[in-house]
């Protein structure tokens, strides 16, 4: 007698041939990197000796004392305190500001989003132009303009320098959380503005009280994601400053560069590497717990 098919009872064959290739994928490319950096991080090794030499907890003990590491954890921060200030409200205007459009903004959509198409690195190439202090096209402007008062040295100054990078970074990807809000925004329902329409609020109360309430969900998802990334920024920063002058742009991902590819110094970098994953991860669990009221209201 055959046995009756039932389509509500898991086939554990059919479901092992379609997550065991993504399941060998993530272990092979996301799991054991994590594992086998957590390993080097107990060993001095240059990456170039077949022989890995054990120093246990020795590069743990020198990362903790690492003023340099330290800096770059705190510039990492204030990348990402940048980010969060200036992209959602932006990017929730953009969208917003399109939403209202509607076909009429059609082209401002292509051009809003024209940064997030162009290359990180012609981006960095462009601006260490624009921004030299001699000869860039934004000191020039303001001289011309009579405002010589306002010219700064944008990337030579080590106070200012990691705010002209965190500006740059939040033009290149303000248009990404745009794109999603406005994603969110065209998923409201038309007979919500109708019937608030009706009720007589206004296009200010109707956008306060009813449209970002309701696309919450993308503003916590835009939040978690800003965090992720400029924790782990690297590329922009590194075409354009390489972490100078005198490391006041040096985040977590170019000291980590800099150790393994310049110092030779992996065992140290996978420390680094490790202490990076911990730090996005908790970071990532905080801002988890603390949007969580967001979500559930």
């Amino acid at each position: 007698m055959s046995k009756k098919y039932d389509p509500l009872k898991p086939n554990f064959r059919t479901l092992a041939w379609m997550l065991g290739p993504s399941i060998v994928l993530l272990c092979t490319y996301l799991i054991w990197p994590i594992i086998e950096s957590f390993r080097l991080s107990l060993f001095d090794w240059n990456g170039l000796d077949k022989s890995q030499k054990y120093s246990g907890f020795a590069n743990w003990n020198e990362l903790i004392h690492d003023s340099l590491f330290w800096l770059s954890v705190k510039n990492s921060f204030i990348l990402l305190i940048v980010a969060l200030l200036i992209q959602i409200p932006l990017g929730l205007s953009l969208a917003i500001l399109l939403y209202r459009g509607g076909t009429r903004f059609r082209f401002f959509k292509m051009t809003y989003f024209f940064p997030g198409l162009m290359s990180t690195v012609a981006i960095a190439i462009l601006f260490k132009q624009i921004f030299d202090y001699n000869y860039g096209l934004l000191n020039q402007v303001l001289q011309s303009l009579n405002l010589d008062f306002l010219m700064q040295d944008w990337l030579g100054d080590k106070k200012l320098a990691i705010f002209t990078v965190a500006l740059l970074v939040c033009w290149q990807y303000t248009p990404y959380y745009m794109l999603l809000f406005l994603a969110a925004l065209n998923g409201i329902s038309s007979d919500v503005e109708e019937a608030s329409a009706i009720d007589g609020a206004t296009n200010w109360k109707y956008t306060r009280f009813i449209q970002i309430p309701l696309i919450k969900g993308a503003i916590v998802t835009a939040v978690t994601l800003i965090t992720i990334g400029s924790l782990k920024y690297f590329d922009l920063i590194w075409v354009l400053t390489a972490g100078g002058p005198e490391s006041s742009t040096e985040v977590m991902a170019s000291y980590l560069y800099q150790m393994a590819f310049k110092s030779y110094r992996v065992g140290y970098a996978s420390t680094i590497a490790s202490a990076l994953f911990l730090i996005v991860f908790l970071t990532a669990i905080f801002i988890s717990r603390a949007t969580r009221k967001v979500r559930e209201a």
